[in-house]
């Protein structure tokens, strides 16, 4: 049975003993009302970030591609990598790919938003604190999650 933790206001954390619990975790997400933040969703490498985030909007929502470029760059600069928009994913840090991933998930607009393994994509960063300054930044009313492992829980306290 996975333990929950609530890391601060509108953060969840859900442990998981091993791999195969979260696996099965993340299988059971409903696609069409889950945005997620996984290793598994990478970027497209032949795109800038801004263009990585606005393909949301332009085939989604059909949007004009200046304006869906404005958007993601808005939403890149709300959460503090404004400076990361221009750059492939080749060329961003491991904090700045994160935020692009999670820009791109919450371009989605989606009831739930799920970050799972985490300490995958920020394996050298103090990623609970980094996750929670950018729930804090994105603001809203959704309730992010993260699917993280057992031994993990200690870095939340």
């Amino acid at each position: 049975m996975p333990d929950e933790f609530a890391a601060a206001p509108g953060l969840r954390v859900t442990f998981f003993p091993d791999r195969a619990a979260l696996a099965d975790a993340v299988a059971g997400l409903a696609d069409a009302s889950c945005a997620r933040v996984s290793p598994g969703l990478p970027l497209r490498v032949n795109l800038n970030a801004v263009q990585n985030i606005a393909l949301i909007q332009l085939y989604r929502k059909q949007a004009d591609s200046q304006a869906a470029e404005a958007s993601a760059l808005q939403l890149l600069q709300q959460l503090g990598a404004g400076a990361a928009g221009a750059k492939r994913e080749a060329d961003m840090s491991m904090r700045e790919r994160f935020i692009v991933l999670l820009a791109r998930a919450l371009m989605l607009r989606r009831a739930r938003l799920v970050i799972d393994q985490p300490g995958a994509l920020l394996y050298d960063e103090p990623y609970p604190a980094l996750i929670r300054e950018l729930r804090r930044r994105a603001g809203g009313d959704k309730e992010w999650e993260i699917y993280d492992y057992a031994w993990n829980r200690v870095l939340y306290e």
